[in-house]
């Protein structure tokens, strides 16, 4: 980019709102992923209004801007694949809003879910979904993926809590979506659009969302099983006779022995296990458990644990969001990170498939997930300069992939499309069907520059 471009863009945000030193730049161009782009400035907008005009001027310009929350996409989603300008929403952090009446809140988008819960605990109230990176993730990256995480099962995703956004459209233009109410019928669903649009469609800037009470009682059951089949149909028995789990996680047996390796905690071996949370009042709670374990017991667990306190329960949980950081006891230097998601009757055939599949190709795939609602998350390893791996990795995840496609499932549950599943997409979406969310992206951003070469398979 000229350095007259980047004079515009700094008197837009201030001088110490901008970067284009080479750490800054490597840094805001990646997420966790194997995904690298380059980027040629950061900048850290502190108002709805910079916001816009850092969009007008790109717009005139024709120079792609890249939205970003956290960096904590699991898909290359906010990273630039084209050079151009790394729009960060970190630094517009504020909680604006807890209208403890209306049990709603509004934040603007950067801050992160870990403080909003934090803020609103003291109200006795929460916001439930709850992806694992919590801490770092950002409300706004939340809603751009329509993220889920553990409690989805019960609670669902943002796309169930947001009641209305501020957005920028890619031409500079702010508008507000949605309404304070609980229900509206009112117009074309713009808030809903906009949410898993990942960063697309417009720069969410505020968040307008429900809130509701803590649960008087929280309880966790751990549950072992000699297989992940045998955990999968548990789980699936557990959900269709209605119990209606809070959480409900399962983890394989390389799982369980990379966290067990990790972490002081030591957890039993077993083909795989179930934790197994319920939330409400206590009575219904101890009998939903009882309940849980004896349907478990007759799908064939071979033990069943229950913590005995609060703080055993935390570890537990501490545990299974630290799975994805255990793997590195494995020693391998990439990982593909997937969400694929099957309609619950499925699981327990999805869970033998990736088994299948890794056997198969001769790689690791330990796999652990949100297996209340069908939500899997298999972990490809590879070494990354082996390239007889490497071409093992992507053929076992092209084969997991078309295996939840072909289980009536998605290739997508949580983390979204992003750089990495475009080739994948498909697979699930018919040519017409690509065509009509290509045109809405064209009625949006009609000169492509807003996070642009992201979800569709093709640019126009």
């Amino acid at each position: 980019m000229l350095k007259e471009r980047v004079d515009e863009l700094a008197a837009i945000v201030g001088s110490e709102n901008i970067s284009a030193e080479p750490l800054q730049l490597e840094v805001y161009s990646r997420d966790p992923t194997v995904i690298r782009g380059t980027a040629d400035v950061v900048v850290w907008p502190r108002s709805v209004e910079a916001v816009s005009k850092i969009m007008n001027f790109a717009n005139k310009t024709k120079i792609p801007v890249y939205p970003r929350g956290a960096g904590s996409s699991l898909c290359g989603g906010p990273v630039p694949t084209r050079r151009g300008i790394v729009l960060s929403l970190e630094r517009m952090n504020r909680i604006l809003e807890v209208d403890v009446d209306n049990l709603q809140f509004l934040a603007e988008a950067g801050v992160s879910i870990r403080e909003i819960n934090d803020r609103l605990r003291p109200h006795g109230l929460f916001i439930p979904p709850d992806p694992a990176s919590e801490v770092a993730c950002t409300i706004g990256g939340c809603v751009a993926n329509n993220a889920g995480g553990i409690h989805a099962v019960k609670y669902g995703t943002f796309r169930d809590w947001v009641l209305g956004l501020e957005v920028v459209l890619p031409t500079g233009e702010i508008v507000s979506t949605g309404t304070k109410t609980r229900k509206s019928v009112s117009g074309y669903d713009l808030t809903g659009l906009i949410t898993g649009s990942e960063g697309t469609l417009a720069v969410i800037t505020k968040i307008r969302a429900k809130m509701t009470t803590l649960p008087e009682s929280q309880m966790v059951t751990t549950v072992y099983f000699d297989s992940p089949e045998d955990a999968g149909r548990a789980s699936f028995s557990i959900m269709i006779k209605g119990l209606n789990p809070s959480a409900m996680e399962l983890l394989d047996e390389t799982t369980m022995g990379t966290i067990s390796r990790y972490l002081t905690m030591r957890l039993p071996q077993a083909g795989a296990m179930l934790i197994i949370e319920f939330d409400g009042h206590r009575d219904d709670v101890d009998k939903k458990i009882a309940a849980a374990e004896v349907i478990c017991r007759e799908e064939g667990a071979v033990e069943i644990k229950t913590p005995a306190t609060e703080k055993e329960s935390l570890e537990l949980w501490n545990a299974r969001k630290t799975a994805f950081q255990s793997l590195a006891v494995l020693g391998k230097t990439s990982i593909l990170i997937e969400d694929v998601t099957v309609p619950i009757s499925r699981i327990p055939e999805m869970l033998r498939r990736i088994h299948e599949i890794a056997q198969r190709h001769g790689i690791l795939v330990p796999t652990f997930g949100h297996v209340g609602d069908g939500n899997l998350h298999p972990h490809v390893l590879y070494d990354e300069e082996n390239k007889e791996e490497y071409e093992k990795a992507m053929a076992a995840t092209d084969d997991i992939f078309r295996t939840a496609v072909e289980l009536g499932g998605t290739i997508s549950g949580e983390h979204g499309i992003g750089v990495l599943k475009r080739k994948y997409f498909a697979l699930e979406h018919s040519q017409l069907e690509t065509e009509v969310m290509k045109r809405i992206k064209k009625l949006f951003d009609p000169n492509n520059i807003l996070n642009p070469h992201k979800i569709f398979p093709e640019e126009e």
